[in-house]
């Protein structure tokens, strides 16, 4: 059954059931429907066609749910606009994707169209919606996913749809966790429990949702991380938690399994959200990603181009992505013809153990060269957690290696010396409280390598050259630029909020350089090289 003819399908048998709560109204299943028909009918006046890309620039909610149906119901294809990009990133999107029209309004509900249904007939060869790599590396990648992705979705039995239950939604409308939030639910019949911003940030607002009313979640490797190390038995109700976008941590798992089950979600976006799974319960002895899921197939292939137990996954099916929209060569050097097949190489490192399921190793760019050596920066974090640090993040900066811990023990380098090569022993290691979080859940490198690895002068020099536009020293007068007096308060104001500090005006006025303004933001910290 197509995407479209399963969610009518959902709308006919659940038409009073509950579609979507949020903490403080819901909607029904006719009720979405009725929404998205005026939804429909803005985008028919606006002249939208079969094949266009229609941009939603709304916050996680019933109504940019309702607005994807009506995309889809166009026989059109949907991209998210998160509000808060800056505006030139928006302007790439939207020129990338040559976008016409974009969804920024909000009906309300008329309950006198629950019962109509309009919409085109659509092929699963068609393009549902498009989602933007993360651009960590270059200009983010524009990836097409057809409807026969997501629906293959549905068909995969270990991901637990059943009507009667509740899904949570939790993940940005720019990811791609959401579409096993949003379509899974919908198209299976299940309630959608849509936590807002503010409760996914407040841990105790989670666990009172998940009391109340939700029974799978999926999260991110480093949320999951977080939640567990506060409080593990917050999932208890769940009959199943699913963890992705990152390498699992075994002793967060280890720590979880007592109360639920925990599925391994493994997949690329390019490969439409999962490509394998690996389901844990009891206990575990080692991270596998499992096996493919319905419609897939997968092939490790090594550096010969030949099938083997170890190598580079490539991944096939009905879950491929149509490819980089606007990029036709970075297409052709990811979806390629191999064997006679059409795939997409991942990217990502593998091998089979003993009883048939992949272990991830790593990325081919996590193993990066430094002074001619190739590392791993994985197997780094590997070492360092059987130490007993319960989480930490390894990284590159300046052909430099950083580790973040969030566990405090003496003489972590000394102990690594003894257990990794020299040229793999990190630069500067640093105590985190905990791991900062990006938007989409994964871990912030940028913000831990200027918090905790570089000096507050550093940091107050680079904060300083975005208002001055030009090289500084430690001793340079910030009074040589001319700066007016509304630039003074922004300065303070940016450097209070980056070093939690409490500077005047008057502070930067009487002590206008970049030594003195350090002198008054407290003792110099730097990360230590023998934790």
């Amino acid at each position: 059954m197509s995407l479209l003819g399963m969610l009518q399908q959902s709308v006919e048998m659940y038409k009073n059931k509950i579609a979507i709560s949020e903490t403080n109204r819901m909607v029904t299943y006719g009720e979405l429907n009725a929404l998205s028909n005026q939804y429909y009918d803005w985008l028919e006046e606006k002249g939208v066609s079969v094949n266009d890309i229609v941009a939603i620039e709304l916050e996680r909610s019933i109504e940019a749910i309702a607005a994807m149906i009506a995309i889809l119901k166009h026989g059109a294809a949907y991209t998210v606009i998160n509000k808060d990009y800056p505006e030139t990133r928006k302007e790439y999107m939207r020129q990338t994707l040559d976008i016409k029209i974009t969804i920024e309004s909000v009906f309300e509900v008329d309950h006198q169209r629950m019962e109509e249904w309009s919409g085109v007939t659509r092929t699963e060869d068609q393009m549902c919606y498009v989602i933007f790599t993360s651009g960590t590396t270059s200009l983010p990648k524009a990836v097409g996913i057809p409807d026969s992705g997501v629906v293959r979705l549905l068909h995969e039995d270990r991901l637990g749809w059943d009507a009667a239950k509740t899904i949570s939604h939790i993940s940005p409308l720019e990811f791609d966790a959401s579409i096993i939030e949003i379509w899974g639910g919908l198209l299976s019949g299940m309630t959608i429990a849509l936590l807002s911003k503010t409760e996914v940030l407040n841990i105790y607002l989670v666990e009172k949702r998940i009391q109340q009313e939700i029974d799978i979640m999926w999260i991110t490797s480093s949320l999951f991380n977080f939640w567990v190390d506060k409080k593990p038995e917050m999932f208890k109700k769940l009959s199943h938690v699913i963890v992705g976008g990152e390498q699992l941590s075994l002793s967060h798992v280890e720590k979880v399994l007592p109360f639920t089950k925990v599925i391994n979600g493994y997949g690329p976006t390019e490969n439409t959200v999962f490509t394998t799974l690996d389901v844990m319960e009891g206990s575990v002895d080692e991270i596998a990603i499992g096996t493919p899921i319905f419609g897939t197939e997968v092939y490790i292939v090594n550096e010969q181009g030949e099938m083997s137990n170890e190598g580079e996954l490539y991944a096939a099916g009905e879950g491929v992505a149509l490819g980089y929209l606007g990029n036709p060569e970075k297409t052709m050097e990811s979806f390629i013809s191999w064997n006679g097949l059409p795939v997409y190489k991942t990217g990502d490192l593998v091998r089979v153990n003993a009883d048939g399921r992949i272990i991830y190793m790593g990325r081919k760019d996590t193993q990066v060269k430094i002074n001619g050596y190739r590392i791993d920066l994985q197997e780094i974090e590997s070492t360092v957690k059987s130490l007993g640090i319960s989480n930490c993040h390894a990284f590159v900066q300046d052909k430099k290696i950083y580790l973040a811990v969030t566990t405090r023990q003496e003489n972590i380098a000394s102990q690594l010396k003894r257990l990794l090569p020299i040229y793999m022993i990190p630069s500067k290691i640093a105590y985190v409280s905990e791991l900062p979080l990006t938007g989409n859940g994964k871990t912030d490198t940028k913000t831990l390598y200027e918090h905790y690895f570089i000096t507050k002068t550093k940091r107050l020099i680079r904060i300083l050259q975005r208002y001055l536009n030009a090289d500084i020293t430690e001793q340079t007068n910030l009074f040589e630029f001319a700066i007016d007096s509304i630039t003074i308060w922004e300065i303070a104001r940016e450097i209070n909020h980056s070093f939690h500090s409490d500077l005047s005006f008057f502070d930067i006025i009487e002590n206008p350089t970049v030594n003195e303004i350090t002198k008054m933001l407290g003792e110099e910290y730097d990360a230590a090289y023998n934790l």
